[in-house]
């Protein structure tokens, strides 16, 4: 399968990459991070999510707003920025159900690795569960869900042959807006730097 959109920003979950997911209901997968019950209790109206991606010298700021929601399904308008500040394409709204926000973390057990460990984004450092897989060009694929932080991983890394491609992190996840506050968060002028990590081959 492949991240869906809201994986990217939700990787946001935020990159372009393909991941090794479960194709069959008869294979083994790992545990997911999440319940849909869980991803459905934080997002709701008005909750907001930014992500800041790295890929080479390109860096964007990812914004996902949930604009409805029910007990099924979301809808979430997700806006891109650039390092200046300025749009980086349109705002588009999509929708998904909340069972299909959880299975962006299905992986097959027989192609990936999953373990407790410390997440690191802008948000601080927070415990959670590291999973480690490859995508269809067999890129290593690095994912960390933080246990208080239901939806895409807070921190996401790609790699070949060692090299880092790309970096989303997590700069700011929020709870619904009180009534009468503006719901526009302004861009930061500035993308802070990427946090330490760690190299990791699979």
């Amino acid at each position: 399968m492949k991240v869906a959109q809201l994986a990217l920003t939700l990787a946001l979950c935020a990159s372009t990459s393909e991941i090794a997911l479960a194709e069959a209901p008869a294979q083994e997968t790992l545990p997911v991070p999440y319940t849909a019950e869980q991803i459905r209790d934080a997002w709701k109206v008005g909750f907001r999510l930014e992500a800041k991606t790295r890929a080479g010298e390109t860096e964007t700021l990812e914004r996902t707003e949930v604009v409805a929601a029910d007990a099924e399904q979301v809808t979430m308008r997700f806006e891109a920025f650039g390092a200046d500040g300025k749009p980086a394409k349109a705002p588009a709204d999509f929708t998904a159900k909340w069972s299909e926000l959880r299975d962006h973390a299905l992986f097959e057990a027989a192609k990936a690795k999953r373990a407790r460990a410390e997440c690191r984004s802008q948000l601080g450092v927070q415990p959670g569960w590291r999973y480690e897989t490859k995508d269809a060009h067999g890129d290593a694929l690095t994912m960390c869900f933080a246990d208080a932080t239901p939806g895409p991983p807070v921190e996401h890394e790609t790699r070949r042959e060692g090299k880092l491609l790309s970096r989303t992190e997590h700069v700011s996840y929020g709870p619904p807006k009180p009534a009468g506050e503006p719901s526009a968060a302004s861009v930061p002028s500035e993308l802070p730097s990427p946090s330490p990590t760690s190299e990791t081959k699979l």
